[in-house]
């Protein structure tokens, strides 16, 4: 949360332990520790979520042990590092500084403290606020410059100086206070700079396009009008004197810039200019000018440093504003990404389903906090289930919402619909009528017989399923079950294919967040390293999927990743099955022990999936 005046968010952290993040993404945040133990990581599901690639998925362990705290590591690719030295294992004292990869964290033990009761809070922002003075002077030639302007008894010009000063500074401070727009703060500065320079014919204010970085009138008044935009015309000498050096400048009559003498009263001009800026950054410039009619005088240096020190308030209100409607912004769209996130986690299976003769294994990890990727588990009746894995294209809430519109078709068709390709062909239709620019969404339908143990599938436009044999994997390619993403095309041409399986095959289905994950050169992992990963994990269903995510993080290693990664494998453990003929040539079925592998039949199906699987990347 960007730090702005007049924003604060505080808590008393005095008497409870807390972890402060001084470096790394989460800057600025304070986790209270209770009771327990936090997972500190870079799963959104841990109870200290970082958002750094190079923090593993689950880190480090932070929990109370008899009374004292203590850090341990969990495996990190990385390491857990406390004051500088790496630890498996370490116990924490007050102002220990944990570092895992670019972040650090200060630990907070106040004394006496051990094993505190309380709730953990893993949102708390501690914002750093500056409150800039009212009156702070630039330089010392300023403070000469505002000595100057102290008023004697012979000093009737001082007097009327000073007076003017604080009357407009009164005023533009009241505006300042009292509004939450630019554009009317800038209308109403403009109006009282007419009445501090009784010599002026015209002020105007240039605002620098955020985009463009050109400078374009925003507002002018003149004595006898008042106007928006329009054709002000002012000196480009101005401009740029005001924009490269950041200080009031004095145009003479000469059309020449005068020296910037702060205290002098000698050099005089018809315009002057001042920075409109604040904690540097810069938002314009305010110009004045006089025509010198009605024997009005022209502008002296001290004007100028009385419009720089008015123009000064003025930035710092305009950069308040602007990081106030920021800061809305920002809360908005939080709230936003926590209700779509609250929608898609609700869309996603919390468990893939408890099935005799079946095992499972699922990973999601959003690359974001909403991600585009889905799965899903649906009965068709008791003995048919649906695996679902897709992409829809997009991210944040309209990924969010047009997923649950998605999620919603292939669940309500599944009853009607004994087919992926009928059942596909009709959700395509649908989401078509949505009209949604931009939108469609990848997937791969597989229907699996509980009886008969016969799969049959249809791609639209996703990755290919993989499947494990005995000691080969085979991608699940067939011409005719492959078809356009779903919502690109009105009538949709979708076939279907049917393979066979066996007590022991595996089926891992995946987004292209596995194999497009790239390494810092940008390297792809690749469908050849993930297929020879799959056949040589050793254990059961979920141990292939850890293999599977360890061999990512390796070949990545601190490279940040934009895709999300997602992978559901099911394998089947047990039962019998009515043996079919697949439509898909090249699978065999499982051999005796001890017999050899026959040749395959068609190069549909292969070990290989892109010609050489054991070749390396």
């Amino acid at each position: 949360m960007p730090g702005c005046p007049g924003l604060c968010h505080t808590r008393d952290a005095s008497h409870v332990p807390n972890l402060v993040f001084t470096a790394g993404p989460n800057t600025g945040r304070r986790y209270k520790l209770g009771d327990g133990e936090y997972i500190i990581g870079r799963r959104s599901d841990c109870q200290i979520f970082v958002p750094d690639m190079r923090v593993s998925r689950q880190h480090a362990r932070i929990k109370l042990d008899a009374g004292r705290w203590c850090v341990e590591d969990l495996g990190s690719n990385n390491g857990t590092f406390v004051n500088g030295h790496r630890v498996q294992t370490s116990d924490l004292k007050h102002d220990d500084e944990i570092q895992i990869a670019q972040n650090r964290i200060r630990v907070e033990l106040p004394e006496g403290v051990t094993n505190p009761k309380g709730n953990f809070d893993s949102h708390v922002t501690i914002v750093e606020v500056q409150s800039p003075s009212v009156f702070k002077s630039r330089e010392e030639s300023d403070e000469r410059a505002w000595r100057s302007g102290l008023v004697t008894a012979s000093d009737i010009r001082g007097a009327r100086y000073l007076e003017r000063k604080l009357t407009a500074l009164t005023a533009i401070l009241e505006a300042v206070s009292n509004t939450d727009d630019p554009d009317g703060l800038l209308e109403r500065v403009v109006a009282h700079l007419l009445e501090v320079f009784p010599q002026a014919d015209t002020v105007g204010v240039l605002v620098e396009d955020e985009r463009t970085k050109e400078m374009t009138v925003k507002c002018h008044r003149s004595r006898a009008r008042v106007a928006f935009g329009g054709d002000l015309k002012v000196p480009g000498t101005i401009i740029d004197h005001v924009v490269h050096d950041r200080r009031g400048v004095l145009l003479a009559d000469t059309s020449s810039i005068q020296p910037a003498v702060p205290g002098s009263s000698e050099a005089m001009g018809s315009r002057m200019g001042a920075p409109l800026q604040a904690q540097h950054a810069h938002y314009g410039v305010i110009y004045v000018e006089s025509s010198h009619l009605a024997g009005a005088t022209g502008f002296r240096q001290e004007d100028v440093d009385l419009l720089q020190s008015l123009a000064a308030q003025a930035g710092l209100a305009i950069h308040a504003t602007r990081m106030q409607a920021e800061l809305a912004k920002r809360e908005q769209l939080e709230r936003d990404l926590r209700v779509a996130r609250q929608i898609q986690r609700s869309l996603l299976p919390a468990a893939p389903p408890n099935v005799v003769g079946l095992d499972f294994a699922i990973h999601y990890e959003p690359a974001y906090q909403i991600g585009g990727d889905f799965y899903d588990f649906i009965w068709h009746d008791q003995s048919h289930l649906a695996l679902v894995v897709g992409d829809v294209a997009g991210k944040a809430i309209s990924a969010a919402l047009y997923m649950a519109r998605l999620t919603s078709e292939l669940r309500s068709r599944a009853g009607i619909s004994r087919t992926p390709a009928r059942l596909l062909r009709r959700v395509n239709e649908e989401m078509v009528k949505l009209g949604d620019d931009g939108m469609f969404s990848t997937l791969v339908y597989c229907i699996y017989d509980l009886e008969t143990r016969t799969l049959v599938f249809t791609n639209a436009g996703h990755c290919v399923p993989l499947l494990r044999r005995g000691d080969r994997v085979f991608p699940l390619h067939a011409e005719r079950a492959h078809i356009a993403p779903i919502g690109v095309m009105p009538e949709l041409e979708v076939g279907e294919a049917r393979v066979q399986l066996h007590s022991g095959d595996m089926l891992v289905l995946i987004s292209d967040g596995i194999h497009e994950a790239r390494d810092q050169r940008g390297h792809e992992y690749g469908v050849k390293r993930l297929s020879r990963r799959i056949r040589t994990a050793r254990g059961g269903v979920e141990d292939v999927v850890k293999a599977i995510l360890h061999d990512v993080d390796a070949h990545v290693a601190n490279a940040s990743q934009s895709d999300d990664m997602t992978i559901v494998a099911m394998s089947i453990t047990e039962g019998r099955a009515k043996r079919r003929t697949s439509t898909i040539p090249g699978i065999p079925a499982p051999l005796p022990p001890g017999s050899q592998t026959p040749p395959l039949g068609s190069r549909a199906m292969s070990d290989d999936p892109e010609g050489a699987a054991d070749d390396d990347d």
